[in-house]
């Protein structure tokens, strides 16, 4: 049976982790999507399963075992491709224009501003022309809408005491 807890560091519930889940589930993606920050990986899981198709995991595995997050992804029948991302130098080993969609749960809020500038410049690379790069955090989205100069909002909206910031490429 898979183990799941709650990740400190995203602050939120397993229930809240669901809820966030069937949010994005709504969101229509042909391409490859890659989840940064994953946590303890029930978000991609739950994704898996619903799009039919595998998700990469990325995350920087500190405080939920990569190991386990990799057998309850078998153990739901799921297909997830999993990597460790290192801070400060935040690279994610994507060709150019290689995903259709990125998304961050509860994680962009943790990096410093030159971490988070990192990330956003990484995300840009791997995204292709119209790619999707979605941030679930809390107030601190106010901020970040600032610091995306080169996506274009496509909507922004608050849920839960949650923020859903949707940008294209």
């Amino acid at each position: 049976m898979p183990v799941y807890y709650p990740v400190r560091r995203m602050g939120i519930t397993l229930e809240e982790e669901e809820f966030i889940a069937r949010r994005l589930q709504q969101i229509s993606v042909d391409g490859e999507v890659l989840d940064v920050g994953c946590g303890n990986c029930m978000i991609p899981i739950l994704l898996a399963k619903k799009w039919g198709k595998r998700i990469h995991a990325a995350d920087i595995w500190d405080e939920f075992p990569m190991e386990q997050a990799m057998k309850n992804a078998k153990e739901e029948g799921v297909e997830l491709t999993f990597m460790k991302i290192s801070r400060p130098d935040i690279v994610l080993p994507f060709q150019d224009s290689s995903l259709e969609m990125v998304y961050s749960v509860m994680f962009v809020y943790n990096l410093r501003k030159e971490e988070r500038q990192k990330l956003f410049s990484e995300v840009h690379r791997v995204l292709k022309k119209g790619g999707l790069f979605l941030i679930v955090d809390p107030v601190i989205v106010r901020r970040e809408r600032k610091e995306l100069v080169n996506f274009s909002e496509v909507s922004y909206r608050e849920e839960n005491a949650l923020f859903y910031y949707l940008t294209r490429k």
